[in-house]
Order: structure tokens, then sequence, then C-alpha cells
């Protein structure tokens, strides 16, 4: 009876599928049969595949035990396996080695190198006869060179990362780009002493960045800001999706990304600091540095879009040079450390400042005996700090018509209207520009959205099943509704100079009544930014009964004010705003 076929597998392995364009694992596959024509084995079947050797979630291993068991059913029994050597099968150490080899031992299978260190077992008590064998008996003589082997794999992947990952760490530092550019920016080599470094550049999307950024560091509400955007073409950047079942020939299935832009994505794409050229990581040791390329915004903007959420330091930025350090502040407001003073619509007039002190006055309402209130304006009465002067206090009535009327008091200035209408078109034509390019996309992706509109309608009539056709009716319907959102906010942007007469003209009638604007304010923050409109500094009450705040330009003191409080009015109001 002749010898008994060994049948073999040949297990050709890369770290990753870029080293499959080399010849690695063809010269795997030959020095694989070579030892098996040797030894006299039939090879059954070579995998070759990407895998790394450096995880312990081994599916390459799982993948050929189902084969052998599989091939156990049809007669053929798998009992080598042939890699080339123990660094290929393994770089986590002996931990992870001896493991492996036992559970494949389990099934039958016996490990071969083609380095020749593996060496067959051998039964410590043979030489005594009686084929006596125990499992501690039982010891291949290559067990020290293995563990042997199977550490310096360990050791030269440590060595390996250490000087790949320590280089991109540094080049990190120096403020040069290793990863993945964020949307807007695409990395871009440059020669730094003969050397390739690695930096960022705008992309062809970096403008729909660029205009949210501007738009929330103007005030923009989220909301809108994501509206125009996506009216403008704005989709997340597309990513490939593959088909790895086939490891050495993966196929290319779909791709992910291309939806619209929502409002988490847009606030934090803002906070990402590589926009203002500033690199800000775990790897920089959260130490944040500034970067060898330009921001798309300047850090005004970004700083203004952020509204304190990340706070970049202007002073340490324009100093710095690229790699050096530059001061970032979270959750930072240049007000933070100022006691603000809590709003109550019942006292609207808490922004007027004190004659005593120059702090906004407090409100509240004293309970008498008979249970009513009496309330008031006051300040002073305290032991220590500003307010540590002499106290005072005016009833609720009385200030606020001392206000009113002295606001009822101010008219614009002779000329004023013809100057903001001339203000208006001068911005106008400053931004029309700008204005048209978002037009522009807008009109380019109604127009894409047409196209797609038209294909899934001719789609819809070649259409044979329901089920087909209720799916392009969704998808109809849905273009439909961003063609329909798209053609809005371009009408929304397209301001014209008549659009800029028709505002002057609403201006006219309603600064004609300045306290009106400021009692309809909606808060006391919006009232004290109004107030700086009218006064070049907050006046005190004393001020405002004298008559001598210090007014901008915009307007003067009427002519028949006088000390007369009885010239007072009913408020009404409404605060214009206007953004060209």
């Amino acid at each position: 009876m002749g010898n008994p076929k060994v049948y073999a597998v040949i297990d050709c392995r890369v770290s990753d599928p870029q080293q499959l364009k080399g010849g690695s694992l063809e010269n795997q596959e030959m020095a694989g049969r070579f030892l098996a024509e040797r030894q006299g084995w039939i090879v059954d079947k070579v995998f070759r595949k990407p895998h790394s050797a450096t995880t312990t979630e081994r599916d390459d291993i799982e993948e050929i035990i189902a084969y052998a068991k599989s091939r156990k059913k049809a007669g053929v029994v798998i009992s080598k396996y042939i890699f080339k050597s123990i660094d290929r099968f393994t770089r986590m150490g002996a931990p992870e080695y001896w493991p492996l080899k036992d559970k494949l031992e389990r099934e039958g299978i016996v490990l071969a190198d083609t380095t020749g260190i593996i060496q067959p077992k051998r039964n410590s008590l043979e030489h005594l006869g009686g084929n006596h064998e125990y499992w501690w008996s039982m010891s291949s003589p290559s067990e020290t060179a293995e563990m042997l082997a199977a550490h310096q794999g360990r050791q030269e992947v440590r060595d390996i990362l250490t000087r790949l990952v320590g280089a991109e760490m540094k080049l990190v530092q120096e403020g040069y780009a290793v990863r993945r550019a964020p949307d807007g920016l695409k990395n871009s080599s440059v020669l730094v002493d003969g050397k390739k470094k690695i930096i960022r550049e705008p992309s062809d999307r970096a403008h729909f960045l660029q205009k949210a950024f501007e738009m929330r560091a103007n005030g923009g509400d989220d909301a809108k800001i994501v509206g125009l955007l996506n009216a403008m073409g704005y989709k997340t950047p597309l990513y490939h999706r593959w088909d790895r079942s086939d490891k050495e020939r993966p196929k290319l299935i779909g791709k992910s990304g291309g939806n619209p832009l929502t409002i988490k994505q847009l606030q934090r794409m803002i906070q990402q600091t590589e926009y203002v050229a500033v690199i800000y990581e775990k790897w920089t040791r959260h130490r944040p540095v500034k970067a060898h390329w330009d921001g798309i915004v300047s850090v005004d903007v970004f700083n203004r879009a952020n509204r304190g959420k990340i706070y970049i330091d202007p002073d340490s930025f324009a100093k710095a040079k690229a790699g050096d350090a530059v001061e970032v502040r979270h959750n930072y407001s240049p007000w933070g450390k100022v006691k603000r003073i809590k709003d109550n619509p019942e006292y609207p007039w808490k922004c007027i400042l004190c004659h005593h002190c120059k702090s906004e006055v407090l409100a509240s309402a004293s309970v008498g005996k008979s249970g009513k209130k009496f309330p008031a304006y006051h300040c002073g009465g305290s032991k220590s700090g500003k307010r540590a002067h002499e106290y005072f206090r005016i009833a609720q009535d009385e200030f606020e018509k001392n206000v009113r009327a002295y606001l009822d008091s101010l008219k614009f200035d002779e000329g004023f209207l013809a100057l903001l209408e001339l203000h208006l078109l001068d911005e106008y034509r400053n931004r029309e520009k700008e204005i048209l390019v978002a037009a522009s996309s807008i009109g380019h992706n109604v127009a894409d959205l047409k196209t797609k509109l038209a294909n899934k309608l001719d789609a819809f009539g070649h259409a044979k099943t329901q089920t087909v056709r209720d799916m392009l009716e969704a998808e109809i319907e849905q273009i439909e509704k961003d063609i329909t959102k798209a053609e809005g906010e371009r009408g929304r942007i397209e301001i014209t100079e008549k659009s800029i007469r028709s505002f002057r003209h609403y201006a006219a009638h309603v600064m004609e009544h300045p306290s009106e604007i400021l009692t309809e304010a909606d808060n006391l923050f919006s009232r004290r930014l109004l107030l700086t409109l009218f006064f070049e500094e907050i006046p005190t009450y004393d001020q405002i009964l004298n008559g001598t705040p210090k007014l901008t330009s915009l307007f003067k003191l009427s002519e028949e004010f006088s000390a007369n409080k009885s010239q007072l009015v009913t408020l009404r109001g409404i605060e214009p705003r206007f953004t060209p």
C-alpha cells in the first residue's frame, strides 16, 4: 500500500491592499509550492489576501479552517498550512502565535513555514519503545526558535510603527498635514529641504464653507444657512464603498455621502480649526499650532462664526510662525467675566446707566403693608463694590416717562436718509458679485435637479412594475421639493436696487419715531445694541433728564424738547433690520 496523500493549503498575505500592487504574493506562492513539492504534498488551494497580522480578530484563519472542514466532507483532508515565515503568520508575538497554532492543530492542520524554522513534534519517550505517548512528552524541538521568531515579528512591527507614526506626529507638530483633508480643503504635496510634505489648500468646495462661515459670523441662523447651502447644491463628500469578499481584487460597488447638509454637520464643520490654518489635535498634545498653509477664512470671521465656542486669540495667531503655538480658548466671550443683569420684560430700561457708578440700574418691586407692589428702578446702597454709593430709587412710571420723553424728542439729521440710500447702494455694489455667485450656484443646482427630474419622469413612463413606479414617484416628489426650496432661496437672496429703495422708504417711515424701535426690542441685549445706534455711549439717567447724552451723528435733539414731562405717548415699535 502506497503512502497516503498529504493535502496542503498555501497562505499568501500582505498587510494592506496597497501592497497587492507589488510581487510579494507571487513570491510567497512560489516559495510555498517549492516546499510542498519537496515534501511530496499536494497543494489543494492558495489563499491570497490583504490582512493585517497585528490583529487578534483573524477572520483569515477562520476562513481556512472553514475551508478545511468543507473539504473533509468531500473526502480531502487538509493537514498542512504553508506560509512564508512566522512573522507573516502573526506579528502579535508568542502570546498570539501559540493559541493560533493550537487552534489549527486541534483541527488536524500542522503549520509549515518556507524558512524551515518550524519542525515536526517528537515524542521524548520514543527511545523507550512501546509507543508510550503523553501530552507533555510531545513537543517540537523548534519551540524556542518559533517563540523567538514570533517575538522578533512583534518587535519589527513596533519598530516600523514607531518610525512611521513618530514621523507623522512630528510633521503634525511642525504644522504639516498627514490625514485626509476636511471638506473644503485638499492635500497638496510640497518639497521642503528635498523632502515631500503635505499641506492643505482650498478645494473646489471651499466656497460652501466660506459662505457658511460668513453667514454665521454675521449672525445668520443655522437653519437658514443650511437651507441656502443646500439650495446652492451642497452635498456631503462622496466616498467609495467596496466589496472585499474577493480579498485580492475588491470591487467598487457604490458610494456613500452625497446627502444634503444638516445643522449638526454645519456646527461640527464651523468648529474645525484647520479652516483658519490651526492644527489642534491629540498629536499636538492638544497644543494648537499654526499650520504651513493659509486658511480659507480669517481669524476674525472664524471667531465670530463660532460665537465663543472656540476662540483663537488674534494676537497670538498674528505673532506665531508655522509650527508655533497659538492660544485657543473654549466657551469664551470677551464679556464672560462681566456680571450679566437678568432680562426682565417688566423693566425694559435696565440698560440705562446709574449716574453714580455708571453701572446698569437695577429694578424690583417692593411690597407695602397693604400688599400693594411699588415697582422702581434703583442703584447703590451696597457695602462694597461698584454700587457702594448713595442709594437712590425712582418709581418705575416716573423713570420710564422721562426716558420716553427724551427719546421721543430725537429725530434724524437732515439728509440722513439720502446718505443711507447711497450707503446701501455702495454695500450692494460691494456684495453684488458675491450675491451673483450664490444665485448662479443655485441656478446650476436647479438646472441639475430639473435634468434629474426629467430623467426620472422618463423612467417612470417606461416602468413596468408598480413597485418601481412607486419608488420613482417618491424620488420625483423629493426632487420637486428640492427644486421649490432652491428657487425660493434664489428669490430670497437676489437683492436689487429697487429693493434697497423700498427699504429706504420703509426706514423713513419707521425711524421717524426712534423710541418705538427701542421699546419694541426683543430683549435687554438687543436694546443695548440699539442704543449704540442713537448714542456714542449709553447715557446715564441724569444725562437723560438734563438732555446731555452724547448722540451719534445720525440724530439731533428736537427743538421742541422741553422739561414738560407731559409730552408722552403710548409706545409701539419695530426693529428694522437689513442685510444687504
